[in-house]
């Protein structure tokens, strides 16, 4: 995609690498399988919690602990209550949902392989928000419902399709509630931040409390066009808010910005599954790419939730910790 050209699902396999290592750099979603296990997640979030497998800085949390989800809670971009996890049972809660939005992930994204165009995006899209659902599951306890927190609306069927359509007549919204609100708020309180955040999290010094800088230009507080989505460009819209410089200082900016083109072909991926769903003769006009090449926009977004999202998550804390998810140089 345009906006995305550094964001590579590739490997390296370096020399000695044994076979299982390849495979799993192959299938990437690979490398959270021990994590079907609800056992096995039970074990790796407790870890987490304790700290007690590695050292870790007594100034480092795996898992947000409840004042920083107090701290952050006022600036949310959702309106969804996010409470941290603490007791056993909540533990054991966390892991069962997990495990199963985990092996759900695995099924979707199999399956999306090998149906045909017409169907794809459905199967890409709920694959990609059960994988975020895994994520976020290990990270905070969330009131149950919102819906997708998204919403796709088009002037017209498709009937009228033409190269301008996908530009003038298909937008998406981020709502305040529902699934993609409360990822980028659980994100944002796990200390991933991207341009979607409305805040971010900082200390100043290690051992310093947190406190919350709010993001004085959050990604899309309006409706955009699929098109605009589709060929985001990162250096216009700093250059529009140089405030957001200023901002993300203290930030590591390449993972700000990968995090955020992941979350962008999520919005993608969601809108190609509400056309096909509900505009057909637009989406039929759209995989026959006979008028627009908009297509390959979305191929390439079905890669990055499909590959992209594990891949970013399993050398991050806490999964790189006790989740096992790193490929063993062996």
């Amino acid at each position: 995609m345009p906006r995305n050209p550094s964001l590579q699902t590739d490997k390296l396999i370096p020399p000695g690498v044994g076979i299982d290592a390849i495979r799993r750099s192959l299938s990437p979603l690979s490398n959270f399988s021990r994590c079907e296990s609800s056992t096995f997640v039970r074990r790796a979030l407790t870890h987490a919690l304790r700290k007690d497998l590695n050292p870790v800085s007594t100034h480092v949390e795996l898992v947000p602990t409840a004042s920083m989800l107090s701290i952050g809670a006022s600036s949310q971009r959702s309106n969804h209550a996010l409470k941290a996890i603490k007791a056993e049972e909540e533990i054991k809660h966390a892991a069962k949902e997990a495990s199963a939005q985990l092996k759900k992930a695995r099924l979707f994204f199999e399956q999306a392989q090998i149906v045909g165009d017409e169907i794809k995006p459905i199967l890409y899209y709920y694959g990609g928000i059960y994988f975020l659902d895994f994520v976020c599951l290990n990270l905070v306890r969330r009131e149950a419902g919102g819906g997708h927190g998204l919403s796709a609306n088009a002037d017209s069927k498709g009937w009228d399709f033409d190269r301008n359509w996908s530009r003038d007549k298909c937008w998406v919204q981020i709502e305040s509630r529902g699934d993609f609100p409360y990822y980028i708020d659980t994100l944002a309180m796990s200390g991933w931040t991207t341009l979607f955040s409305s805040f971010r999290l900082h200390k100043n010094l290690k051992s310093e409390p947190w406190v919350v800088r709010k993001n004085p230009a959050p990604l899309f507080p309006n409706a955009v066009s699929l098109d605009f989505l589709c060929n985001f460009n990162r250096e216009t819209y700093l250059k529009d808010n140089p405030e957001v410089i200023d901002w993300l200082v203290g930030t590591p900016a390449d993972s700000v910005w990968k995090l955020t083109s992941l979350l962008a072909d999520l919005m993608v991926v969601f809108v190609a599954a509400s056309l096909a769903r509900y505009y057909t003769p637009a989406w039929n006009y759209i995989i026959e790419a006979d008028k627009d090449d908009i297509y390959n926009d979305i191929r390439t977004a079905y890669r990055s939730v499909s590959e992209g999202f594990a891949l970013f998550f399993e050398d991050e804390y806490p999964f790189q910790y006790s989740y096992e998810t790193r490929i063993p140089p062996y």
